[in-house]
């Protein structure tokens, strides 16, 4: 569990630093040529989504006992295997799309009365082609670690080790409080909803292995967080 301990917190890291980097001076730095990028885009694509593109492999190579479980059951770890590669590509390249086309929309058109086929099209592609893209992908990779653990539990969890998951949740619920609770489109909220219902269905119907479930419970501790506060604040 140590391993996964100082995943979870790495994950908690990123999610604080992509915060603060997001309301920082980098988004009012422009860099040349032809001022095609701010360094808030630069730093995002290059540096921060790459973290938590790496953590979800770290976690995958944890569940899968550095890969050797995938070798017991071959047909059922290659397609899972496909379906967490499927999600991280989808994820990354979503959020390079979101983040593109975010710069472009922030940039060159009026944010609060988009007008027009080029601000509008960066507009969907800003909240929709990109979040969506992004939302599939973290799905996707999530629900993949997920019935990995499911299929071949191995990790047990005492309920030290449960009451150390309860910050690093809450402190990643925070990310989906914010992109669920008030962004500008219900994109991120209904990806939390079902990602949510998915996650404590799978937990409910494994609730007898759940000492052997560490990721499925910071998973699901975390979507039912964020989510019900992301619904508390849109619908309050």
């Amino acid at each position: 569990m140590k391993r996964l301990h100082i995943l979870f917190s790495l994950n908690s890291l990123a999610v604080v630093l992509i915060s603060i980097e997001r309301f920082s001076f980098t988004t009012r730095i422009l860099l040349q040529p032809y001022q095609f990028l701010r360094l808030h885009e630069a730093l995002q694509i290059v540096v921060l989504i790459l973290a938590t593109v790496l953590i979800p492999f770290f976690l995958f190579q944890e569940v899968t006992a550095h890969f050797s479980l995938l070798a017991k059951d071959k047909k059922r770890g290659m397609f899972l295997g496909s379906v967490f590669i499927a999600g991280i590509y989808f994820y990354a390249s979503g959020n390079a799309f979101h983040e593109l086309a975010s710069f472009l929309l922030n940039q060159y058109c009026d944010v609060a009365r988009v007008s027009g086929q080029l601000c509008g099209s960066l507009f969907f592609n800003d909240y929709y082609t990109g979040n969506i893209l992004y939302f599939i992908g973290a799905f996707l990779f999530t629900l993949a670690l997920i019935l990995l653990e499911i299929v071949q539990p191995r990790i047990l969890m005492t309920k030290r080790d449960l009451w150390l998951l309860v910050p690093n949740s809450l402190i990643y619920a925070l990310a989906i409080v914010a992109y669920a609770g008030f962004d500008r489109v219900l994109v991120g909220l209904v990806y939390s909803l079902i990602t949510t219902l998915v996650v404590v269905a799978i937990l409910l119907i494994h609730r007898r292995e759940l000492r052997f479930l560490p990721v499925t419970s910071y998973t699901a501790l975390t979507y039912v967080i964020g989510t019900l506060v992301a619904c508390l604040v849109r619908f309050h």
